[in-house]
């Protein structure tokens, strides 16, 4: 996954119900939109100890709701969180004022950084 600072990171968000496990991946209720800030980029950089886990409120974010049955979010209250466990695998959950709750599948998260350099490849001639 490579992050670059103020561009747009996309998660998909499943209702969390005993029948979360039989759901398509290619089918989620909503997307959360998350704009990676220079602050938020640093704590996404870290590689939490096995057993152990980082959680990341975010403060900013758009939901974008796919599923009708969930319109009501759009005027509802909600948090949302980003969770990095060790590999580090990135998932979200989002918690709602009426108790219903939504998360993502993980996801790899081994940051890969565009530094703006261009690499050439030198071929050795022989």
């Amino acid at each position: 996954m490579e992050l670059e600072q103020n561009s747009d990171l996309t998660l998909p968000l499943f209702y969390f119900d005993e029948n979360l496990h039989s759901r398509d991946i290619e089918s989620p209720d909503l997307l959360l939109h998350v704009t990676l800030s220079e602050e938020l980029l640093a704590q996404l950089c870290q590689n939490p100890a096995v057993d152990s886990s980082v959680a990341i409120a975010i403060n900013e974010y758009r939901l974008e709701v796919l599923n009708d049955d969930y319109q009501a979010l759009n005027d509802g209250e909600h948090d949302a969180q980003l969770t990095l466990v060790r590999g580090p695998l990135l998932s979200a959950m989002l918690s709602c004022d009426n108790d219903q709750t939504f998360v993502s599948p993980q996801v790899d998260m081994m940051p890969t950084f565009d530094l703006g350099d261009d690499v050439e490849d030198i071929e050795e001639e022989g």
